[in-house]
């Protein structure tokens, strides 16, 4: 075990040094503060004892959960002389720790019912764990014992191969640990010098705080590992080109698999290879780190290098362009023919992992890996608006259960088909989308009950003129959109009519000639149409809206009676701003989107038109179909541009519920939960990725997959308190919708840490007979408070 050990702290201390040397300090010194406050403070004889135990951890931050610290405090507050005594207890060091340890967790069980009474609250805890406790003795021993955290006890356990105590006996095994490697004297004068240009000596000896420090900033990112969520933060290209130089390294030295002095292992954001100790070849993606590559080489082959220490000497050189390397390859070759010569098996071989091994070696498996990726552009790379992937489905919809990301796909599904495929940071993605939400290219609609045919397609709708009311037929929102998809004459149209505004807006007035020599005048009015006048004492008659006047252009009758007027102004258009109307343009292609499409009843809303829907009927297709409109008797059809994506939430109603016709014409895409998402999430204190693993498979189990919760509720998530409101304003109130208000299921998704069965104290008439059994099976469930829940409230969702 010693051996071991050593050699586990070792790796662990190294790796240390390195996120030191790659971040600066990873903001662990308030531990330092919390420590020295409580030295400050701490008197077990002072006269108010609440007030100096309040002064003494005022510090503590988030080294105690909420419901220790709300027990201690209250208890100190209410019993001051007991809660004394249990810390002269704690800290009598005459004493074994173990029996001190469950002596303090006794008393405080054997307070809990004076606490609650004291202050009429059933709902508070005791709490006072081995984490919590082990707080207290290391704030008051500082030089004796650990702060222990239950992840990175598992963690190192599971790095020393070798199985956690039970709980209650955790914090004891870490302490045992700790000491062997302060007697064994593995914090070596390396490490303490790189330690302490972060943290300066306190009046104490901080080598346990030092040790808990490399377990929790080492593990903190510590999670599964995922080859092709990595491999997707690069761009293709530069992996295509680590691995072209991985290759030459390989062939010039005959490395095989299972060579004990190579190690593959992967960061965040980097891509590793090492022989013995020190790195080779790495590339790390471009905005977190700077360079793509960074290799070892006899000579300084960049201007962006650092010493490795010891002999032989060698320099870890950063580059940003593949031909570097190839130019220097001897020199990167000499210092690798170095390492060989002095190393038969590297220390970091329990950080190999398989996956990036098989990549190195197993050329299909590399290009079946590589094959999923794409391409990526630079940000500095202009945007070309590119004809979209023909494999995209006209019409389709996102399904899935709440919070999975379908209505951010859809923004960006939207943005790719009239933009292109890029990389996009969702920033951007909304940015380009609101841009084309303004140029009317998407349109946005949600389906409800109340949405019919005359809203979707056209239909009769009031319109009152000076107090009259008439009838009209108005387009509806679909119709509208494929009519502006409609390409022809668009450009050229809008650069001449824009043209005629500008001198409109000059000279008030114009005078036009109809095609039969009748004079009459247009004017502009405040929405931007033309105002008809006629006579000579220019008469107001109606408005010639922009939109008609391209409608008519394109072949549809809109001013009947008046087309004399509209060819005038057409002609002027030609005459005086060079407009043709036979000019032909480059397709721009449209989407809707129809947010909740299940919640409407499809066949009403679409009514003829679902056959139209269909690829090969579109307009401009082999089979192409028009239909004539019941209200406006107008031909129709759908451009072969327009695309419609639609989401569906299948908590609302299943997908064989939708209309079999609908279902025909449409591609289904379900979006799934991706609790992988959440690995790399800001906020580590709770595993999320696994939070969210456990309450779906249990939802699962309790109704079905269509009823989970979509990983969008967790994004984001920075802080305890973040968490904290989600589960309150989100995930709750989803589970209460789900169970119909049976608190007992929601207890098993959750646990007793969330909810508690209440005492039924309520009363009932003796006069009236009701069932016999009523009064025993009906429970009572309460949620616990909101204030109250920490991070062992979350974990023990998945670890309980």
């Amino acid at each position: 075990m010693t051996e071991n050990l050593k050699n586990i702290t070792s790796q662990l201390i190294e790796k240390y040094i390195d996120i030191l040397e790659e971040n600066g300090e990873p903001n662990e010194a308030y531990k330092y503060l919390a420590i020295n406050t409580f030295q400050q403070n701490w008197d077990l004889e002072a006269e108010d004892f609440h007030q100096m135990f309040r002064n003494s951890l005022s510090k503590v931050a988030n080294l105690l959960y909420q419901n220790s610290w709300g027990f201690i405090e209250k208890s100190a507050q209410l019993f001051p002389n007991e809660v004394r005594e249990m810390f002269r207890n704690l800290y009598d060091e005459s004493v074994d720790i173990s029996q001190r340890i469950k002596t303090f967790q006794t008393k405080s069980e054997n307070i809990l019912p004076e606490v609650r009474q004291s202050l009429n609250r059933n709902n508070i805890n005791a709490q006072q764990d081995e984490r919590t406790i082990s707080v207290y003795l290391a704030f008051r021993f500082p030089e004796k014992y650990m702060l222990y955290k239950a992840d990175y006890y598992k963690n190192f356990c599971k790095e020393l191969n070798t199985k956690p105590k039970k709980s209650g006996e955790c914090f004891l095994h870490l302490q045992e640990l700790a000491n062997q490697i302060i007697q064994e004297d593995l914090l070596d004068e390396n490490f303490i010098n790189t330690y302490r240009k972060f943290y300066q000596k306190p009046d104490w000896d901080d080598k346990y705080l030092m040790i808990q420090n490399v377990l929790y900033v080492v593990f903190r990112d510590f999670k599964d590992f995922n080859l092709l969520e990595l491999f997707k933060k690069f761009d293709k290209k530069q992996l295509e080109e680590y691995y072209d130089f991985l290759d030459l390294i390989i062939e010039n030295f005959g490395f095989q698999e299972e060579d004990k002095r190579l190690v593959f292992n992967a960061d965040k954001n980097k891509i590793v290879f090492t022989i013995g100790q020190r790195y080779i070849w790495n590339t790390a993606t471009i905005g977190k780190d700077d360079y793509k590559f960074r290799t070892i080489s006899e000579q300084q082959i960049s201007t962006n290098f650092v010493n490795f220490d010891g002999s032989p000497t060698a320099y870890l050189c950063k580059l940003n362009d593949i031909s570097e390397a190839h130019k220097n390859k001897q020199s990167v070759f000499n210092s690798i023919e170095n390492e060989l010569n002095r190393t038969q098996i590297s220390g970091y071989s329990k950080y190999n992992k398989k996956e990036l091994e098989k990549m190195a070696f197993d050329i299909d498996f590399r290009n079946e890996i590589l094959n999923k990726l794409e391409y990526q552009t630079t940000p500095e790379m202009q945007m070309e608006n590119i004809n979209v992937d023909k494999r995209i489905p006209l019409n389709q919809i996102l399904f899935g259960a709440p919070g999975t990301g379908k209505t951010y796909n859809t923004k960006r599904i939207a943005v790719e088909i009239i933009n292109g495929e890029k990389n996009r940071t969702r920033k951007e993605i909304n940015v380009e989308y609101e841009d084309l939400v303004n140029t009317k290219q998407i349109v946005f609609t949600t389906f409800h009950q109340s949405l019919s045919y005359e809203d979707f397609i056209e239909g009769i709708k009031p319109e009152t003129t000076d107090g009259n009311v008439t009838y009209e037929v108005k387009d509806g929102i679909f119709k509208n959109l494929c009519q502006n998809a409609n390409p022809k004459n668009t450009v050229s149209f809008e650069n001449a009519y824009e043209k005629l505004q500008q001198k409109l807006a000059e000279n008030e007035v114009i005078e036009l000639k109809t095609p039969t020599d009748k004079t009459f005048s247009i004017a502009l009015n405040k929405n931007g149409n033309l105002s008809l006048m006629t006579g000579s004492k220019r008469e107001k008659q109606g408005v010639l809206t922009k939109e008609k006047l391209l409608q008519q252009l394109n072949g549809k009758e809109v001013f009947i009676g008046w087309e004399g007027y509209f060819k005038g102004v057409i002609n002027y258009l030609k005459s005086e701003f060079s407009f043709n109307p036979e000019t032909t343009e480059n397709t721009k292609n449209y989407v809707l989107i129809i947010d909740e499409i299940n919640r409407g009843n499809v066949s009403a809303i679409f009514g003829e038109l679902i056959t139209l829907l269909e690829e090969d009927k579109r307009k401009g297709n082999n089979e192409q179909t028009e239909v004539v409109l019941p209200y406006s008797a107008d031909k129709f059809s759908v451009p072969n541009n327009v695309y419609i994506i639609g989401t569906m939430n299948t908590a609302d109603r299943s997908v064989e519920a939708l209309d079999t016709a609908l279902r025909r014409r449409f591609s289904f895409v379900e979006m799934q939960p991706n609790p992988s998402i959440l690995i790399d999430s800001e906020y580590q204190d709770v595993d999320l990725k696994q939070l969210l693993e456990t309450i779906n498979q249990r939802i699962e189990v309790l109704i079905d997959k269509d009823h989970q919760i979509g990983h969008s509720y967790f994004i984001g998530i920075q802080n305890l308190d973040d968490l904290k409101l989600v589960f309150k304003d989100k995930i709750i109130p989803l589970l209460e919708e789900y169970f119909y208000g049976d608190f007992g299921k929601i207890g098993l998704v959750l646990g007793g840490y969330f909810i508690f069965q209440e005492e039924n104290t309520a009363k009932f008439p003796k006069n009236f007979a009701y069932e016999n059994d009523f009064l025993e099976d009906k429970k009572v469930y309460r949620f616990t408070p909101f204030e109250y829940w920490n991070e062992s409230t979350f974990i023990s969702v998945y670890e309980d």
